[in-house]
């Protein structure tokens, strides 16, 4: 139960949004490839929720909301270009015939969320060296001059990392 007699409190949509804000933007951008844009539909989204808090008393009806909300309005940004890609004609298609192509990107930022948040509790090496591997793109040879160490220690920081989302992962039986 996330609410009063009244509605969503002002508690539980602060923590909604702690928890979805990440997710919504990362679904948002996966449809538009505009991270700006991707920010102000999630942003909208939880003025929406927050308009409408007498409305809702389970968190499942807030996030199916959230993300119904965030694809209705990237579909709507996604129309209003003058200009759109072949790939974002194609994903215009794609969300508006297929519901299973939602779900998957629903459950696609769902894990990645997963992993950023294990990511962000790892050690602060290892996060660094994860980042600048998996964000940053950079290879092995420019991470240990980047950070003044060896390729072996990176390879191997890269494996500790790996190796305790794997564990998480399939302990959580998402793999």
């Amino acid at each position: 139960m996330l609410s009063n007699k009244r509605g969503l409190s002002p508690y539980a949509f602060n923590e909604i949004f702690e928890r979805y804000y990440r997710s919504i933007c990362y679904f948002v951008f996966q449809l538009t490839k505009n991270e700006e844009q991707a920010e102000d539909i999630a942003s909208e989204c939880f003025q929406k929720v927050w308009a409408n808090r007498t409305n809702f008393d389970e968190l499942p009806a807030v996030k199916a909301f959230l993300y119904k909300a965030a694809k209705n309005a990237a579909l709507n940004y996604l129309k209003s270009l003058k200009v759109r890609s072949t790939a974002h004609d194609e994903i215009l298609y794609l969300s508006e015939h297929t519901e299973d192509f939602i779900l998957a990107k629903i459950m696609k930022t769902q894990l990645l969320n997963y992993i950023y948040d294990k990511v962000e509790k790892m050690p602060q090496k290892t996060k660094v060296i994860f980042n600048l591997i998996y964000h940053e793109g950079l290879s092995t040879k420019e991470i240990s001059e980047k950070l003044n160490t060896s390729e072996q220690n990176v390879r191997n920081v890269k494996t500790r990392a790996l190796n305790l989302i794997k564990k998480s992962l399939t302990h959580r039986s998402l793999v």
